[in-house]
């Protein structure tokens, strides 16, 4: 049934599909538009009675004879206007083809009960989308679920269960209602809708096939929609019926095409949002390593040295690098080099704070930036990373490869206010550091030339 809501300037508000497809144009190409805009030829039989609607705040109609065609028929049709809300006005087309006109007139009370709760459901999805847009991680998609799932389906219980990445276990990321009403954490076999990637429905649960996920004792109907994007599957959307209500009434068409609705939409966000996550990865991971890459770090170095300005903590910065890493490359090949840069990056990764920021700036070339660090501590923990260096071997086709060594130079804030003298002097004294014969830790000497 098309239907629509419009301002107090007879602009429309919302739209439903069925309105849509009539004006063949899309529900977002409607808002802000008025009639005269988006259906000029029905304009002028349809304005009076909005006009008449704002004046009298009373419901209007009007039985419109052949011209235009407007439901695809030339049988009269009921124009239907009343008011919606404070200062709104909603519109609806009723076909009176198989009835008098008087019939339809009697029952549109009937007809506006529903497709107002169909435009106020609509409203809602549309509303969970646009928030869904604009969320970057999917921790931000659960709490926009968590908030909306009940007034999607008030008096229910349900829950959203995500697949892990191991692909191997269904977790329950948001659950509204019964805490009860689905398992934590199950296996994929646990659900029918993933067992047959389609919409599994169960009116009557003493004798339907309930889920093994569903943790209520199969008192309630159920319906689980399999998430999916292309080929892929994310996951199930779980929905039980409300307490009470009789297992022949366990869904209205209206609810079963509404969590169709919500589920679709969760599972395009998801997707969306899993691949924003993937691009913004690979945008700041070295993928030889895994660590941050050098656009990441000054980024992080950036944002540490401005923290470091408020609170008048030390910063320090460390750069190393591999002596004689060439020879490896030469001698063994670059896979074998590959291996030994991955090696000492995990070695790495295992000695540092979960407040340093380690990243692999180029080459066999590490930095990383260590907060509220003097420099003499960050000395000592570099000399401590070069001592492990030392005893650390890798097999190569058959090869025990060890006995490399690794530089570092050392640069701190605040004797280097800027993100760029720090650089300067950590290179400096990392160069300082390979001519005087390598395997060894150097320091700036930044202070040393100022004290001069």
């Amino acid at each position: 049934m098309p239907i629509a809501i419009l301002d107090d300037h007879f602009r429309f508000v919302n739209v439903n599909r069925a309105m849509a497809k009539v004006h063949g144009i899309t529900s977002e190409a409607h808002l802000g538009n008025t009639f005269d805009e988006v259906v000029p030829s029905l304009s002028r039989l349809i304005l009076p009675l909005l006009a008449k609607v704002i004046v009298t705040r009373e419901p209007a109609e009007a039985e419109i004879i052949g011209e235009p065609a407007y439901l695809g028929t030339d049988n009269p049709w009921l124009a239907v206007c009343f008011p919606s809300g404070e200062s709104e006005i909603a519109f609806m087309a009723l076909e009176a083809t198989d009835r008098r006109i008087e019939d339809a007139v009697r029952s549109t009370n009937q007809h506006l009960e529903s497709a107002l709760a169909d435009l106020e459901r609509s409203a809602l999805v549309y509303e969970m989308t646009r928030l869904f847009q604009g969320a970057n991680v999917v921790e931000e998609l659960y709490r926009i679920v968590r908030r909306f799932a009940p007034r999607f389906f008030p008096g229910s219980c349900g829950a959203l269960c995500v697949i892990d990445s191991s692909r191997n276990v269904i977790e329950t990321t948001v659950i509204w209602g019964d805490s009860s009403a689905c398992d934590p954490i199950f296996s994929p076999d646990d659900c029918w809708a993933l067992r047959e990637r389609r919409t599994h429905l169960v009116r009557d649960p003493q004798s339907g096939l309930v889920c093994p996920h569903s943790a209520r004792d199969g008192r309630y109907a159920q319906i689980c929609i399999p998430m999916l994007a292309g080929s892929e599957m994310l996951g199930v959307l779980h929905l039980q019926s409300p307490p009470g209500r009789p297992s022949v009434e366990a869904f209205t068409d209206a609810e079963l095409r509404l969590v169709h609705d919500v589920a679709e939409e969760i599972a395009l966000s998801l997707a969306n949002v899993g691949m924003r996550e993937i691009l913004r990865q690979q945008a700041l991971r070295d993928p030889l390593t895994g660590l941050y890459n050098r656009r990441f770090f000054q980024e992080a170095l950036d944002l540490e040295l401005r923290r470091a300005a408020r609170t008048r903590l030390p910063v320090a910065l460390v750069m190393l690098d591999v002596d004689g890493f060439k020879k490896i490359n030469d001698v063994c090949g670059h896979l074998a080099g590959d291996s030994f840069l991955q090696a000492l990056a995990t070695l790495l990764q295992s000695k540092i704070r979960a407040s340093d920021v380690l990243c692999r700036f180029g080459g066999d070339e590490f930095s990383i930036v260590m907060p509220q660090t003097s420099l003499e501590n960050a000395a000592s923990r570099a000399d401590e990373w070069r001592s492990a260096f030392k005893l650390l071997s890798i097999e190569w086709e058959g090869r025990v490869l060890s006995g490399l060594t690794i530089s570092s130079g050392i640069a701190g804030y605040p004797s280097c206010p800027t993100s760029d003298a720090l650089f300067r002097e950590a290179d400096s004294a990392l160069y300082s550091a390979k001519v005087s014969g390598r395997d060894q830790v150097k320091t700036s000497s930044i202070l040393h030339r100022e004290a001069r």
